[in-house]
């Protein structure tokens, strides 16, 4: 049983190096950040408490994507030719899917794990934060092991993901989450780099599934960011110009931005 690989960095330059590190002989590597170092890696889906059985989740799942198709139509311009773009597209708008929210660029997922800290009344990061790197390839040829997949990532179009559907009966859907390219249906989604892990039955945590599996070591790794160390390391990424108007890259960004600037939190 694989023990996931940490590693406790203090500055910015000490976890760009630890992302060097894992990049190093990698067809690619996709990040995450938490805002707490204690989260699990699990999608919106599997957060509701209390913890909800496999098939009551399941039916939340239908109701949800009910709802969203009978009220919807108003508020979008785009035909969805998928239920795939269906997903993306309510992932995007944060109602809760199978999909898990990951980026190709470690700023990306730096920023949230720093930006999204709870703080205390005095301001200051109540928790360490956590930022996750993973290894999409390897972790797809071990979820896959089993039909000898020796490809990489998949996409909405490969056959490998239609036991992962939400539609499928739920006693044949696959369990070991799967890495994936999303549609772009967003300028938000293509500034942050967007990917996903989709995930079929069951809503164990990724680590939880990385442990009991037989995934190489270092399929998954964790740099972790002390509490004391989160708003230096939030002031070294926005000195280096990555802000929010770089994360939002519309007026929503914009203002943020300038409320940061000028001390208007």
């Amino acid at each position: 049983m694989p023990n996931i690989v940490e590693h406790k960095v203090d500055t910015f330059g000490a976890l760009l190096a630890k992302v060097e590190e894992f990049q190093n002989g990698r067809e690619q590597s996709w990040y995450r950040g938490t805002g707490n170092s204690n989260y699990s890696l699990v999608p919106s889906i599997g957060r509701r408490q209390p913890a909800m059985s496999e098939v009551e989740l399941s039916r939340v799942e239908r109701e949800i994507a009910n709802t969203f198709a009978q009220r919807a139509p108003p508020f979008v311009e785009a035909t969805f030719t998928s239920e795939w773009k269906t997903l993306f597209f309510m992932q995007h708008y944060g109602i809760p899917t199978r999909l898990l929210d990951w980026s190709e660029s470690p700023f990306v997922a730096l920023y949230f794990a720093l930006t999204s800290v709870k703080r205390d009344v005095r301001g200051k990061a109540a928790n360490d934060v956590a930022v996750w790197s993973c290894d999409p390839v390897l972790w797809n040829r071990t979820a896959l092991a089993h039909i000898t997949f020796k490809g990489g990532i998949l996409d909405e179009y490969c056959e490998e993901i239609k036991a992962y559907s939400p539609t499928s009966d739920l006693d044949q859907r696959a369990t070991i989450p799967l890495m994936i390219y999303g549609t772009h249906n967003s300028p938000r989604i293509v500034a942050q780099r967007g990917v996903f892990a989709l995930f079929g039955k069951g809503s164990d945590g990724m680590e939880v599934v990385y442990k009991a599996g037989s995934f190489p070591h270092g399929s998954i790794e964790k740099l972790i960011i002390a509490k004391d160390k989160v708003d230096e390391m939030l002031s070294s990424l926005f000195r280096k110009g990555f802000a929010e108007s770089t994360i939002y890259p519309d007026l929503s960004g914009l203002s943020l931005e300038i409320k940061r600037r000028f001390g208007f939190y």
